[in-house]
């Protein structure tokens, strides 16, 4: 079998992007409409989009209707490229911009394969392999952000200043190099452009070549991208947007790089996280011949043979690595997903490790993949009893259980007498077996946690029907998109209560600890809905009118009980033992005993059937520690 499956492989690897594009599509294709938009960068960055394309937002993005310096627009421009094809900003054109920047970033990792490392057909495929079937980048393939397009920018400068400090003079492939680095940084920020020049810097560096800096080439390449960047500030600083400018060089770029006040972690926070990013492919080191690292002579060839032609790719691709890493490091912002960049060079490195074992480390190295999968076998039936969700259960666990069995199996097979060529097919195939449970059942059964729009599509209901949508402390969109409407945004409570003296009809949306240590909470506002979103329960509250009297009753509400009243059905105030949910409301998990998700009381509107919508502003300082939630 292993001579079949190493025939096979190499058969494959004519066309060696063919099959993890393929296996990239079984991934993601049958997934694309199967879940809603989760918070907190999915609804966000949704509802950017939408200011984009039916708010004429194109230059500076916008989200809740003000100014959002968060994000640049490269990454806004290219989900306008899918709109031919599904016409409207739903869920699914999201998801397909996520599968189609994983193609374009599985694309630049075969270019680098082939044009930095130099390495044959069989080995970019199995760098292929080996990226289709790392978790992390299966998980951001189904999770709507630009980081996938933005890595894929970074990778494409890479190759280009490569090829270009290949030679003593290449104008086209420096500017093409420095362009591309432009762009990214025009897709996510500063980083796209810093990554490649230290990646650059380290390579030269190591190779004793840092006078090709000095080259007229690498001027007028860092001049253009320098151009490309300053006209879009120069644009947006003209359109009237001199704050969000200031803003963004202020906050944006400085304070996260030194004085990060969201996301702060220690210097040594990848050195925990990278690991396990990098799953299932951490476990090659255990097979590697580490020993080697403790002897000088390693060490000394190595020095000596820096400048050599033959190596100077393999150098190029640890550079990308570890000044990626060192760089990375030292931001006071950490977030994993900001590791992405280095995952082309990893992959590219951890196929050629690969394919260097001898049948002994091979052997080793299927076991460990068939023990891991085997752990995650018996764990993720315990899933249920781990999650902080009252009465949620996530569906599908058992299915994943007898997924990774299978897997497991397969691992263990493969170690029977499969070599790395072949053993890393039966593994890439095994992923994609294993990932379809996960992505078709228990990801769209997280909706009910995960996403808010149950809670915003009933926000937007009552909106519809006159209501003033006001929020206090969120993270800011939250219930934006799923609304259809921009909500007013404070930290103040006394905004919240000038407006509820102002308005008849508001609904109020904020975390449930809020709504308890409220103290002079209005008579006037009571809940008609709770859900849990991500880490924490969040309330619905509406104020029907303002009268002498007391409450009155809104657009085909009745007059609702005080908030003062005494707790019942799942301690929502005023609530009747036995109150069903409005028709039409969304039940979320728990909504019986614990209040997870409801629509609470008889009379509550009944929440919108997908309703779409509007614009973002900056976290704010209370926003919830996952604010920045990636893909399982």
């Amino acid at each position: 079998m292993d001579r079949f499956l190493s025939r096979l492989f190499r058969l494959v690897a004519w066309a060696p992007l063919l099959l993890p594009a393929a296996l990239l599509a079984a991934q993601t294709l049958p997934a694309l409409d199967s879940r809603a938009l989760w918070f907190s960068d999915e609804i966000r960055y949704a509802n950017v989009f939408e200011n984009v394309v039916h708010g004429g937002k194109w230059l500076v993005m916008y989200l809740n209707g003000v100014p959002y310096p968060d994000k640049p627009p490269v990454y806004f421009w290219f989900l306008s490229t899918l709109l031919p094809v599904y016409k409207a900003a739903t869920p699914a054109l999201f998801m397909a911009g996520a599968a189609l920047s994983a193609l374009l970033l599985l694309t630049a990792t075969l270019a680098l394969s082939r044009m930095v490392a130099r390495a044959g057909r069989e080995a970019s495929l199995g760098a292929g392999l080996v990226l289709v079937s790392c978790f992390y980048f299966i998980g951001l393939a189904h999770y709507s952000r630009m980081d996938l397009l933005f890595a894929a920018l970074i990778t494409a400068a890479h190759v280009c200043l490569f090829r270009a400090w290949s030679r003593e003079r290449a104008t086209g492939w420096a500017v093409a190099g420095f362009l591309l680095a432009g762009v990214a940084t025009l897709t996510k920020g500063p980083l796209g452009l810093a990554l490649p020049l230290a990646a650059s810097l380290g390579y030269l560096a190591w190779t004793g070549n840092l006078r090709r800096l000095l080259r007229r080439d690498v001027a007028v390449g860092l001049g253009l991208c320098l151009g490309l960047l300053g006209a879009w500030v120069l644009a947006a600083w003209l359109g009237g947007e001199r704050e969000l400018v200031e803003d963004i060089f202020y906050k944006q770029i400085y304070r996260r790089a030194v004085n990060a006040s969201h996301h702060e972690q220690p210097f040594w926070h990848y050195l925990a996280t990278l690991p396990a990013a990098w799953l299932p492919w951490t476990l090659v080191l255990p097979a590697l011949p580490l020993g080697l690292l403790a002897r000088a002579g390693f060490w000394r060839g190595l020095w000596q043979g820096r400048r050599a032609e033959e190596g100077r790719g393999t150098a190029y691709l640890w550079s990308m690595a570890l000044t990626g890493f060192v760089l990375l490091s030292a931001l006071s912002t950490k977030i994993i997903v900001y590791l992405l960049p280095l995952f082309p060079a990893l992959a590219v490195l951890t196929a050629k490790a690969l394919a260097g074992l001898d049948q002994r480390r091979t052997r080793r190295l299927w076991l460990l993949l068939c023990g891991l999968f085997a752990v995650l076998a018996v764990a993720l039936p315990l899933g249920n009893m781990l999650h902080p969700w009252p009465d949620f259960e996530v569906a599908g666990l058992w299915w994943m259980a007898l997924a990774s069995a299978l897997a497991a199996a397969l691992m263990w097979w493969a170690a029977r007498g499969l070599g790395p060529a072949s053993g890393l097919l039966v593994a890439a195939l095994a992923v994609t077996a294993w990932v379809q449970p996960l992505v078709l059942v228990t990801l769209p059964s997280l909706d009910a946690v995960m996403s808010p729009r149950a809670q915003a599509g009933l926000m937007g209901e009552y909106a519809d029907e006159g209501y003033i949508p006001v929020a206090y402390k969120i993270y800011s969109g939250v219930y934006t998109y799923y609304s259809g409407h921009d909500v007013e945004e404070t930290q103040d409570l006394e905004r919240i209560g000038a407006v509820l003296a102002a308005e008849p009809r508001v609904v109020v949306g904020m975390q449930r600890r809020h709504w308890d240590q409220w103290t002079h909470r209005p008579a006037s506002l009571h809940l008609v809905h709770e859900q849990w979103i991500v880490d924490r329960p969040y309330v619905l509250a509406v104020q029907d009118a303002v009268a002498p009297g007391g409450p009155g009753a809104g657009p085909g509400m009745e007059a609702q009980p005080a908030p003062g009243a005494a707790p019942e059905a799942g301690g929502i105030p005023g609530a009747a033992p036995e109150a069903d949910a409005a028709p039409g409301a969304r039940e979320l998990p728990g909504a019986a005993s614990e209040g997870n998700a409801t629509a609470v009381g008889d009379d509550a509107i009944p929440p919108a059937a997908g309703a779409q919508a509007a614009p973002l502003a900056t976290p704010e300082a209370d926003a919830p520690a996952t604010g920045n939630a990636t893909a399982p």
